[in-house]
């Protein structure tokens, strides 16, 4: 387990737009949360800050411990993947070999 820390984090958009203004928070070891808002407020620019794909213009953000991303591809994969090969891909340990000896039970 881990935890985030979201601090001071700054973003402007390249027509000059501000679209995160000092923005922090703490997610601590096991908390479950939900970021909420209408389009174009910045949720998924914010998520993709804390991925690491994306640099925030002022402030820092801390990890430590782990952090599982699932991607937002539509349309994008092009194999036999289930959402539930999804979910125990990025599932605790123990989640996954449960899940192996119920596919292997099912066989």
């Amino acid at each position: 387990m881990g935890q985030i820390n979201v601090v001071g984090i700054e973003y402007a958009l390249s027509d000059g737009r501000v679209l995160l203004n000092d923005v922090s928070f703490r997610v601590g070891e096991g908390s479950k949360v939900a970021l909420i808002g209408p389009n174009g407020s910045g949720k998924t620019t914010l998520f993709r800050m804390i991925a690491g794909d994306l640099q925030p213009d002022a402030g820092q953000i801390i990890i430590t411990g782990g952090l599982g991303v699932m991607r937002q591809f539509i349309g994008s994969i092009r194999d036999d993947s289930t959402v539930r090969d999804l979910l125990v891909s990025v599932s605790p340990l123990r989640i996954r070999k449960a899940a192996e000896t119920l596919k292997a039970a099912e066989a």
